[in-house]
């Protein structure tokens, strides 16, 4: 919350405030633990497209976003279906109970 009320918020790559920002969390080279790297997907899409037009830094900083933000999806996406999978254990077996004729004497 604070970083949006200071402004110091800008995309890694074309030091632009402006427009719709996504984030990784940023650790090694370019950013201390804790931290997020900021960027617009454009900017990234272009340095991906093009890395021969940029410098080296660049292109290592958009290697680095799509590895750590593979590795958040897959991640996200494990504890997601063990979820799911739970739920639906956890309905059919109260359903099946549902089901069962009650035991009134």
């Amino acid at each position: 919350m604070a970083l949006i009320l200071f402004g110091k918020i800008k995309c890694c790559f074309c030091k632009e405030k402006k427009g719709l920002l996504h984030s990784v969390h940023a650790y090694g080279l370019y950013g201390d633990m804790g931290k997020r790297i900021f960027y617009h997907h454009e900017c990234l899409l272009m340095v991906e497209e093009e890395p021969e037009k940029f410098g080296h830094a660049m292109v290592d900083m958009a290697i680095q976003i799509h590895d750590l933000s593979e590795r958040n999806i897959r991640r996200t996406n494990s504890t997601i279906v063990k979820k799911f999978r739970d739920n639906v254990e956890e309905l059919q077996r109260k359903n099946f109970e549902r089901m069962m004729p009650s035991r009134r004497l």
